[in-house]
């Protein structure tokens, strides 16, 4: 997604997304069509047979205090929390519909529906168009949105903005910045806010964390840096080959919290230089660590045997 918008912007073309939210992806999963899917799919029927009898005739009861509910009976859903609910909900919103002149970003229940046109006119067109045929693919498989929770960016570094884009005869309007899959996207794909975020998610941690990384901390150096490279630096460094070409003084923003973070693990005194401290830990700055790990990211991409990653553009 972030390529598409940024490949638009390379060019003077705007792009603009809708962010789809599924009401109770999971629960809401309507069996019969799921069973059809597959059979559609050319899945054995032995294998059919047996997901049915494993997805219908559950049933549950609600426990308050010692008081138990009469059974009642699972009508739609797939088990949550099981290995086979998310390739059962992926199943059953495989066929979901796809235009010429749109991109779908989907994981999960997670959809993102994106059009970028020379023209303002040309991008809203073929995005309400998917929407409309969206709205009946929904329908036609008993699947409900959030109308209300539904999300709408104009990625651009334009002022003025088109009417918005409608779903159901519904307008969705416009807003500065989403968040989708954990990311905070503004209309700039400046990073600014993720970024912000992130540093507060730091700050936040680091506080909680102040008994075993703190002065007081009868937790030895090595202990202590171990929690921080596994429970703090994570928080700071997901999904960062999304983000890492951010601006310089937003990455620097984050760097100055984690040295401040090392200089309280480490309690070094005030004139030892930030450069000093990681070379004896043998610490990468944040800009180096984000780009072994785009390197990495990227390596794996390049070797994966799935064709659907293969040729992402």
């Amino acid at each position: 997604m972030v390529e598409h918008v940024r490949e638009g912007f390379c060019n003077k073309i705007d792009t603009a997304a809708v962010f789809i939210d599924i009401a109770k992806a999971f629960d809401r999963v309507w069996i019969d069509g799921l069973l059809y899917k597959m059979h559609k799919l050319r899945i054995t029927r032995k294998l059919i047979l047996l997901l049915q009898s494993y997805l219908k005739g559950r049933s549950f009861v609600v426990r308050v205090d010692k008081v138990l509910s009469t059974p009642r009976t699972t009508e739609a859903g797939v088990v949550q929390g099981s290995r086979l609910g998310p390739h059962c909900f992926n199943i059953f919103i495989n066929d979901i519909c796809q235009m010429p002149d749109t991109e779908l970003c989907l994981f999960a229940d997670d959809t993102a529906i994106l059009s970028s046109g020379k023209t303002a006119g040309a991008t809203m067109k073929s995005l309400n168009n998917h929407l409309t045929e969206l709205g009946k693919w929904l329908i036609k498989w008993k699947i409900k949105i959030n109308s209300d929770k539904c999300q709408a960016v104009y990625f651009s570094r334009k002022h003025n903005l088109p009417p918005p884009p409608k779903i159901y005869r519904r307008a969705i309007p416009w807003r500065d910045e989403t968040k989708y899959l954990g990311i905070t996207l503004d209309k700039k794909l400046a990073f600014q806010l993720h970024i912000e975020k992130i540093k507060n998610d730091l700050k936040r941690a680091r506080a909680q964390l102040k008994p075993l990384l703190g002065k007081n901390s009868k937790l030895s150096l090595d202990t202590r840096m171990l929690l921080y490279k596994s429970l703090l630096r994570p928080l700071i460094s997901y999904a960062c080959p999304v983000w890492m070409a951010a601006a310089n003084h937003h990455i620097k923003g984050l760097e100055r919290v984690q040295n401040v973070t090392i200089r309280r693990i480490t309690r070094m005194p005030w004139f030892i230089r930030n450069e000093d401290i990681r070379k004896d830990l043998e610490l990468p700055t944040l800009k180096e660590f984000y780009k072994k790990i785009a390197e990495k990211f990227y390596r794996k991409i390049d070797s994966s045997t799935n064709t659907a990653i293969v040729n992402i553009p």
